[in-house]
């Protein structure tokens, strides 16, 4: 379950900036919309969209994140010893030029808070630490400076010798968890599991998805879920190929044949069946069509997001989608919020964090979203990205939320453009 991330000097955010999960004392949609954490008097959102205007700074926060996450996965790794960490500062202002960039997490797992996080250079690891919370008390794990990393009096986890291999442009979390330390695999692994997709490039789940199909329970509930779509097609089908068969016709070299086949001795396909009908509209066979292919794009990528949208859901763990709507069809993308935002088919405590630029979702009369699951990314004429809910705002219950967005009544949202008033072509 994710409570909070905060990211500092990163890209367009120059000052501390952050998401927060913890469901405010807002009555509207609570059975639905948030649940109760394992930790008392914690209720926690279960959907969360972010708006602004583009290069707003909507992206740059899942970057943020996307970063942490890979930082934390892989920084221990020999294969990076020596080299650069890929982390871009805030590069508008000389307050953050020698300054690292800082980056935050608030999770439960099980019926422990944690707040982890740590701040880093291009070179180095300036500071990490780690927090546990009990009742309302934090206590410390471990925290660093640098290369000096002390513990606290209520941990065993690590030993010195640990201290002593963790190197400068590593996270210390990550070497505990390569040595098998209990605590740092169970965060690493709640890490791991939060999933990231691009809504422009969110075709790359599409093996995922159809891996999902070799397990018959998956294969049943997605099957269910492109069903519901009424995307036209009736079952999906999924087929190995022996590769050399797609060469048969194929005018590509022998030799990069050979190197394909070598590698890929397997090809998946997917294929979408349909009914065929006669002139009383009676079903008299069927026809397979391939996805890639011959299906819409709103088609293939719904079909690539059903896969991780299941396993969130099954799993109870994290979805995050970057350009959520983008060839999908409004009613289909509500569709998936509310699976999120049900307590019948959201049973685990899933969370699904967007960002969009369809303003109907958060039209009154679609009862998707309360005001504190609405952010708005504003960038002010200094670059800088502020994240603010509606919550926040003070933005009264019966507002218009979708009207007074677009006409920039929500900081940084407007979308007035005025580029035809500077053109001046001559041809």
């Amino acid at each position: 379950m994710l409570v909070k991330f905060s990211v500092c000097n990163f890209l367009s955010f120059k000052d501390k900036t952050s998401i927060n999960l913890t469901a405010t004392s807002l009555t509207e949609y609570r059975a639905d919309n948030i649940f109760q954490s394992p930790i008392n008097d914690l209720s926690l959102l279960k959907s969360l969209v972010v708006y602004g205007a583009n290069s707003s700074g909507k992206s740059n926060l899942f970057k943020a994140l996307g970063f942490m996450k890979r930082f934390i996965l892989n920084s221990s790794k020999e294969s990076i010893s020596g080299e650069e960490i890929m982390v871009e500062r805030f590069k508008l202002s000389t307050e953050t030029i020698d300054k690292p960039s800082s980056f935050e997490l608030e999770f439960i797992i099980e019926s422990t808070k944690y707040r982890y996080g740590f701040s880093v250079d291009s070179i180095r690891v300036h500071s990490e630490y780690l927090y546990y919370q009990n009742k309302t008390k934090e206590y410390l794990l471990f925290n660093r400076d640098f290369q000096k990393i002390d513990l606290g009096k209520k941990i065993d986890m690590a030993n010195e010798q640990l201290f002593e291999i963790t190197r400068d442009n590593s996270l210390f979390l990550s070497v505990c968890a390569q040595f098998n330390d209990k605590l740092a695999n169970l965060i690493i692994k709640k890490i791991r599991s939060i999933n990231f997709i691009s809504g422009i490039d969110d075709l790359s789940s599409t093996d995922y998805t159809a891996k999902l199909f070799s397990d018959r329970k998956f294969n049943i509930m997605v099957n269910n879920l492109l069903k519901g779509a009424n995307l036209g097609f009736n079952e999906v089908k999924i087929e190995k190929v022996p590769t050399e068969e797609l060469f048969m016709k194929s005018n590509l070299p022998k030799e990069l044949q050979r190197l394909l086949i070598k590698n890929n001795p397997e090809n998946t396909t997917i294929s979408t069946k349909h009914y065929i009908y006669n002139e009383n509209n009676e079903i008299q066979g069927e026809q397979f069509f391939d996805l890639n292919t011959e299906e819409s794009l709103g088609t293939r990528k719904f079909f690539a997001l059903a896969g991780p949208i299941i396993d969130t859901l099954t799993n109870g763990t994290i979805l995050v989608i970057d350009e959520f709507d983008s060839r999908l069809h409004p009613e289909l993308c509500k569709a998936i919020i509310k699976l999120f935002n049900s307590a019948d088919n959201n049973p685990y405590k899933a969370q699904l964090i967007i960002a969009s630029h369809n303003s109907t979702f958060i039209n009154s009369n679609n009862k998707l979203f309360r005001r504190d699951q609405i952010v708005v990314a504003g960038k002010n004429k200094y670059g800088v990205t502020r994240l603010e809910s509606l919550f926040d705002k003070k933005i009264r219950k019966d507002a218009s939320f979708e009207k007074d967005y677009l006409s920039g009544k929500y900081d940084g949202a407007s979308i007035e453009l005025t580029i035809s008033n500077q053109l001046n072509l001559e041809i």
